[in-house]
């Protein structure tokens, strides 16, 4: 082609598309994100099920714990049990002594006081979990 005396040649026309390597990178970025966002949603899904049993667990206490000293008498024992198939418990209950200036408050008020400890346990023995709970009851004393 000519132009005003001059011959003009055209360039090639660069050719359309992506090399293979640009494809293999691609797909390696898109695997490398894929990946991660699985691992992501797997975490989550795993933090939702191990907070889900620790709900169970604490509620099965609660019902365990709302019982003492109206159902169950608050005395020195020791009971190990089962709520169900998944979750057991082990309850210890025994007098909690008061230490140092703290034992001249129990001469001034009759009130004996019990340490109470509930332990819920569940998953198999690869993978067992346990909640502990604590806390102290107090019944009507004799007077010293």
């Amino acid at each position: 082609m000519q132009r005003h005396g001059k011959t003009v040649l055209h360039p090639r026309k660069s050719q359309q598309g992506f090399t293979m390597i640009e494809i293999l990178a691609a797909f390696l970025v898109f695997t490398l994100a894929f990946a991660i966002v699985l691992q992501i949603l797997s975490a989550s899904i795993q933090n939702t099920r191990r907070s889900s049993e620790y709900t169970q667990a604490a509620l099965w206490a609660q019902s365990i714990m709302e019982t003492i000293g109206v159902e169950r008498p608050v005395e020195d024992s020791l009971e190990q049990d089962r709520f169900n198939d998944d979750y057991r418990y082990v309850l210890n209950i025994e007098p909690y002594e008061l230490a140092g200036d703290e034992a001249l408050l129990r001469q001034a008020v009759p009130i004996d006081l019990y340490r109470v400890e509930l332990v819920v346990m569940w998953g198999d023995q690869d993978r067992q979990r346990e909640a502990h709970f604590v806390t102290l009851r107090s019944v009507q004393g004799e007077r010293l």
